[in-house]
């Protein structure tokens, strides 16, 4: 996909959307899937993305789905997309398809406390609740399928004959190909009976905002692979990517987590059984999907890399404590 790289296309898009010659545009600091930049109209701010991983109608509907969650009185902010003088929220450039949201105020998380991570994982919880019931919207995406099936990456045997060409040690590519194959042999089993609805996605840390004073939490961004699945993925994958797993004194930090998303909703037995098993197919997942764009040019080797070396901190780690993350688990964090 050609990123957009100069100033003349930009202010063209901009204008197209009705803002005036006088609005400043400047690249975004976070963004690595899509090309992001900030519009800057007197005292008014909004976000500009170029889109290189959804089609329009994808992009469709992930707005209807923000639309409702505008509406729900959730104590944070998502989205708001703005309608270009058209109608749409959506236009068709020769980079992808464009959108303008309205700039939510706020910071990244700081999450080495335990008050930000329970703060996180309720806004996780009221997000999870919301959403309950939502009508699947056409062309988003499944979390249910196997996490091993990735368009770019049609087979792990053969990627991983590309990495030890591409010069990743052996032992590392070995690892990959043997916990692959784990993921692929563990994921069919005890999904039924883990509840399904329309999830955010990819509830990262880095898709959260926080008031810069209080500490909570200000706004949930990046819907764009929202799509059907499993409820406590979301749980699950805020959990990841928070970075509570990786410190010493992971219990008390995971159990705050916890705490702060079963204030909302506990988890039920089921869901908190399959938590070890949902944190290895995401590290996978992960893997795999930097894989691809690596293969297409979109990453580099290194990046590949770094997902594997994670991927294999996180197999040693459910090893040694799965056991005792189910059982927090199912506590809600009053373990």
């Amino acid at each position: 996909m050609t990123a957009p790289a100069d100033l003349e296309f930009l202010a063209t898009l901009t204008a197209v959307w009705g803002f005036p010659s006088g609005t400043t545009i400047t690249r975004a600091e976070q963004g690595t899937n899509n090309q992001t930049f900030m519009l800057r109209q007197g005292s008014l701010r909004f976000v500009l993305r170029v889109n290189q991983t959804q089609s329009a109608a994808q992009i469709g509907a992930e707005h209807r789905i923000l639309q409702r969650l505008r509406h729900a009185g959730l104590p944070f902010q998502v989205p708001e997309p703005v309608a270009a003088p058209s109608g749409d929220t959506v236009l068709e450039t020769a980079a992808g398809p464009a959108t303008v949201c309205r700039w939510i105020p706020g910071v990244r998380p700081d999450l080495t406390g335990q008050t930000a991570l329970e703060r996180f994982g309720r806004a996780a919880g009221l997000l999870g609740d919301e959403m309950l019931g939502m009508p699947p919207e056409d062309g988003l995406g499944d979390w249910r399928v196997n996490p091993l099936a990735h368009p770019a990456v049609p087979h792990v045997g053969a990627l991983c004959r590309q990495l030890r060409a591409a010069e990743i040690s052996a032992e590392r590519v070995a690892r990959l190909d043997a916990v692959a194959h784990r993921v692929g042999q563990e994921w069919p089993a005890g999904g039924g009976a883990l509840p399904t609805q329309v999830i955010h996605g990819d509830l990262a840390a880095s898709n959260v905002l926080v008031d810069e004073d209080t500490g909570e939490v200000s706004g949930l961004l990046d819907f764009e692979f929202a799509g059907v699945g499993f409820l406590v993925q979301d749980m699950m994958a805020a959990l990841f990517y928070s970075g509570a797993l990786e410190t010493r004194d992971w219990q008390t930090r995971t159990a705050a987590f916890l705490r702060g998303y079963a204030s909302v909703r506990p988890l039920d037995a089921a869901e908190a059984d399959a938590l070890p098993r949902l944190l290895l197919a995401r590290a996978v997942g992960s893997a795999l999907s930097r894989a691809g764009r690596w293969l297409n040019g979109k990453a580099q080797l290194g990046e590949v890399a770094d997902r594997i070396r994670k991927l294999e901190d996180t197999t040693h780690w459910l090893d040694a404590n799965g056991g005792k993350l189910r059982s927090l688990a199912a506590a809600g964090g009053h373990g």
